[in-house]
């Protein structure tokens, strides 16, 4: 097999690949990348054979001779990032390849693709249609909430609600939710199977790796697995086994007060009294709702620092406080467009909060206990 390719494209596909590549595994046939080239497409696939597998197209390629290896993926990326040309040539069979450029050369030992675990195809048929920057948003918007690690629910990862043109993702980490709605169109029928739940990690890989805003992102839910195709990417993850809570029960229902935040200000008021907070400790921001102005407060007995921003907002009603962790804060203002206009709900002081962007986007957070300090 012969192929002469851009090696920054090149490099980037084994980049995107090698994120799903284990670094430690019982089976050392994981560590590798395969490479598939068929007359002018070239092809890199990896996975972890538990939870992802990643297909990716290279472009930039012009294909000599056709074939298929296996190559180390870690020393492959190191190769491609060290070298210096615009173009390489990449040569290889199972006993060895090789990368030339102008300037340098290197070799790899290789192995049999036949021993490479069978990576799924997206083949045409059930799936839901969405553009590229809609899901980006939708991702960007609940990822952050998902829990790190949960025993009692499915909180690692995002959950899919799919209904006719609506697609709904949730996550929680049991002291916060983010729920968001955009748009999927169903083709062939296509319907999600009970509460599918994918995996944070794979969340994250494709909305860094979506593309052109404009570009259709076709997404099939099955009963263990999923899959998500773009023109140049595959990706298929194992769900996440498990029940996801009962999200809906803790949406706010018993709002007292009501108040509308600008996302940029408010979020740089947050930061500014947040570098004196503690959360580990109980310090958190203390927030005191009074007409037509917020008050940010934070203090830290340990370090002795204490915090006070004052920002005007459209508000008439009674004066409240409330606490808050302000990473919770922080992480999803730091979403939202700078001028968003963000309604903000109280229940009480010890009730969970909701934060409103537009119709499509919800927030819920539990605040912090007063009493802590």
């Amino acid at each position: 097999m012969k192929a002469k390719f851009d090696r920054e494209a090149f490099l980037q596909a084994a980049n995107v690949v090698n994120t799903v590549v284990p670094t430690r595994t019982p089976r050392p046939i994981l560590e590798n990348l395969r490479l598939t080239l068929s007359e002018d497409k070239a092809r890199l696939q990896g996975t972890d054979l538990e939870a992802l597998a990643l297909t990716v197209e290279v472009r930039g390629v012009h294909v000599e001779e056709p074939g298929d290896v296996l190559v180390p993926a870690a020393q492959l990326v190191q190769m491609l990032r060290a070298m210096t040309d615009e173009e390489v040539v990449f040569e290889g069979s199972i006993q060895g390849v090789s990368l030339r450029g102008e300037h340098s050369e290197y070799e790899l030992p290789a192995e049999d693709p036949q021993l490479f675990p069978e990576v799924a195809s997206f083949e045409e048929g059930e799936s839901h249609q969405m553009q590229a920057g809609s899901l980006r948003q939708l991702i960007e918007r609940v990822v952050f909430a998902a829990a790190q690690e949960s025993f009692r629910y499915a909180m690692n990862g995002v959950l899919w609600e799919l209904d006719g043109e609506k697609v709904r993702l949730v996550a929680t980490d049991g002291r916060r939710l983010a729920i968001a709605d955009g748009i999927a169109v169903p083709h062939g029928g296509h319907k999600a199977q009970g509460t599918p739940v994918v995996p944070t990690r794979a969340m994250t890989i494709l909305e860094r790796h979506l593309g052109d805003p404009a570009e259709p992102v076709f997404v099939r839910m099955r009963s263990q697995d999923c899959m998500f195709k773009t023109s140049r990417l595959t990706l298929q993850a194992r769900l996440v086994e498990g029940r996801f809570p009962p999200y809906r029960e803790v949406i706010p229902k018993a709002v007292i007060a009501k108040a509308t935040l600008i996302a940029g200000p408010f979020l740089a008021a947050v930061k500014q009294a947040a570098v004196v907070a503690d959360p580990e400790r109980g310090s958190g921001v203390d927030l005191t709702f009074q007409k037509n102005k917020v008050i940010l407060e934070a203090t830290s007995q340990d370090r002795g620092g204490r915090a006070k921003v004052q920002l005007p907002i459209e508000y008439s009603g009674e004066k409240i406080e409330i606490r808050f962790n302000p990473r919770f804060l922080m992480e999803m203002f730091a979403v939202l467009e700078p001028d968003q206009e963000v309604l903000f709900e109280f229940q009480g002081r010890e009730k969970a909060a909701a934060f409103r962007a537009g119709n499509d986007y919800l927030y819920v957070v539990m605040p912090m206990s007063r009493e802590a300090g």
